[in-house]
């Protein structure tokens, strides 16, 4: 799997929805309003047993989260109502959101909420759960880089914790490099709705595989491109083509 690296600094071509329907002054404990299945995930993962292994692992995986601290954010349940919550980090290796308000802390995987909003406002970075085959197909919560909610086409990145262990001399028994660990990102893109039977897959940038997901559309993508002297090797100019498509099937 290629594995991308981005600075903070380059997501700040994210554009999200606004948050002003978020609600206020509700506990974490009464977000009840959930599918079935939602429901079920979100009860399975804060289970004592779970909760306990969750902190053993955490122990050994500080570098872990997208952000390294805590941040106030929004949760996006699965019938579209929004809570406002004061803390929310969320845990790439384990793929767990975990989220601290007055009743303690709460954790939530992907598929037991529709998303969540890293942040606040205009800097709030959003994050949905989406089908995603990166070796093997599973939910994920990726970061969306497209605005409009369910567009044809959605263009994410999908975090991944990355853990390289130490190399020793296999003579002299000393460490040669010490063990490193990162949270990269993968490119992926695919059908903007997130009840898909199509999974968002891995996009490798070049022109040929940027295009080709436009369909009949590619030809007008292709001259779009070329009028605004975009290349298909920038993410943020790809994205500029994928905004571009989006108009025009939403026109038809």
């Amino acid at each position: 799997m290629k594995t991308l690296f981005f600075s903070t600094c380059a997501l700040t071509l994210l554009a999200t929805a606004p948050l002003a329907r978020a609600q206020t002054g509700q506990n974490l404990s009464d977000l009840n309003d959930l599918t079935n299945l939602s429901t079920n995930l979100y009860l399975q993962a804060n289970t004592p047993e779970a909760m306990a292994r969750m902190r053993k692992d955490l122990a050994a995986a500080p570098e872990a989260y997208v952000v390294s601290g805590a941040m106030p954010g929004v949760l996006a349940a699965a019938n579209g109502r929004r809570y406002r919550v004061a803390s929310l980090r969320y845990n790439v290796a384990l793929r767990l959101l975990e989220a601290t308000d007055s009743t303690g802390s709460h954790v939530w995987p992907p598929g037991s909420l529709d998303g969540f909003y890293l942040g606040q406002n205009s800097e709030a970075r959003h994050f949905r759960t989406y089908q995603v085959r990166l070796g093997s197909t599973q939910p994920d919560f990726v970061e969306v880089l497209t605005a409009r909610p369910n567009p044809p086409l959605v263009l994410a990145l999908a975090h991944r914790y990355l853990h390289e262990d130490a190399e020793i001399d296999p003579i002299l028994r000393t460490e040669k490099r010490a063990a490193r660990s990162a949270v990269g990102q993968s490119i992926v893109a695919g059908p903007g709705t997130p009840n898909s039977k199509e999974p968002l897959r891995e996009l490798t940038l070049t022109q040929k595989n940027v295009l080709k997901l436009f369909g009949p559309e590619a030809a007008a993508v292709a001259a779009y491109a070329l009028r605004q002297n975009l290349g298909y090797t920038d993410l943020g100019q790809v994205l500029q083509m994928f905004v571009f498509f989006n108009q025009l099937a939403e026109k038809k």
